[in-house]
């Protein structure tokens, strides 16, 4: 007799969910996707900068600098990128995955561009200098050849198609599903009261993560960081960059798309204003003539305290966790899937992505 396939529910429909939920799917299992959202893609990965970047698999926020969780970072970063280059061709995306390579980074000073490029070496990352030129903005920068772009939603969208395309469900606008524990203490998930069959559940909810542990008196250590993204259309008279440009004094970077662009960005800022206000002093030629924005949006980063996602077992029985990417959700998401479904299913262990029940 045929072993059933196991179902696997996982919480959360943004890009970590739904490549988990693409990844499980391939190797055979059943999936369920719940969302709280009208739509999939609506939590931080709706305006995402568009940047796959391993160039920047380092920490913005938690505790101290810690090389060797940067390191595992970079080598998921990698392998998602590789993942992520091969999906787009599965899925039709040709033209995404035929856009220039590369991403750029300005800085203030050529001192600045010096110490980073050192630390990129480090780091085994190819960092190339570029003096001030059209694709810097005038100013020095590095250039990161090995860095893609796309638009993260656009994949998105066409990923939860292919889910749905080969039987994976997913369900959006449903109540907040509530986690809880069996009389031997495996894990329950629950909708309105009425209880759904799971073999597994992953959390993959990013900035709800850890609201949504607390019926099982889990906490983790992710934070809800708030960033901007706001899109304009690409006013006639102007030639951007063709590959990405990062600000590194803002955390911010303008992404070009076809006719459009996206400024994106910042760190807990509670408007626009800072991100919009710099790219005026970056690119006051552009943004000068440049109509009302197509769309301003604003969502929560989940940055975790240990600089890395959190990715694996919790100590609740057949309860998983892929949360906490912060900045990286669009580079790790092929990656993380990728890692989350090998361990489910094929009881890989990776203690370097290792859940931690800390208070947030």
């Amino acid at each position: 007799m045929t072993p059933r396939a196991p179902h696997i529910v996982i919480l959360g429909a943004g890009l970590i969910g739904l490549s988990t939920a693409d990844a499980l799917i391939r190797r055979g299992a059943r999936t369920t996707i719940l969302e709280t959202q009208a739509k999939s893609l609506h939590g931080a990965s709706f305006a995402n900068s568009g940047m796959i970047h391993p160039s920047q698999a380092c920490r913005w926020g938690g505790t101290m600098y810690d090389p060797e969780v940067d390191a595992a970072v970079h080598e998921l970063a990698v392998r998602s990128r590789s993942l992520l280059m091969d999906r787009m061709g599965e899925l039709g995306l040709k033209a995404m995955q035929a856009r220039p390579p590369g991403c750029f980074q300005i800085f203030e000073t050529e001192n600045l561009v010096d110490q980073a490029q050192s630390r990129m070496i480090a780091r085994g990352i190819l960092a190339e200098r570029r003096g001030p030129g059209p694709n810097t903005f005038h100013r020095h920068g590095l250039f990161f050849p090995e860095d893609r772009s796309g638009d993260a939603l656009a994949y998105g969208q066409a990923l939860a198609r292919a889910v749905q395309d080969r039987g994976g469900a997913i369900r959006t606008g449903v109540d907040c599903p509530v986690l809880g524990r069996d009389s031997e203490g495996v894990v329950t998930v629950a909708v309105e009261g009425e209880p759904i069959e799971a073999d597994h559940v992953v959390v993959a909810c990013g900035s709800q993560t850890a609201e949504t542990f607390k019926p099982l008196g889990l906490s983790v250590a992710i934070d809800p960081i708030r960033g901007w993204a706001v899109d304009f259309d690409t006013p006639e008279s102007v030639e951007l960059p063709i590959q990405p440009v990062m600000d590194a004094a803002t955390r911010s970077a303008l992404t070009p798309f076809e006719g459009w662009f996206r400024l994106s960005g910042t760190w807990g800022e509670e408007s626009e204003g800072l991100l919009l206000s710099r790219w005026s002093e970056i690119m006051p030629h552009v943004m000068s003539i440049c109509a009302e924005p197509r769309q301003i949006w604003s969502g929560q980063r989940p940055v975790s305290a240990a600089g890395r996602p959190f990715t694996g077992p919790t100590q609740v029985p057949h309860l998983w966790i892929n949360a906490g990417h912060g900045h990286m959700g669009w580079t790790l998401c092929a990656g993380s899937g990728e890692l989350m479904a090998e361990m489910i299913l094929d009881g890989r262990e990776d203690a370097r992505f290792a859940y931690q029940n800390l208070a947030p």
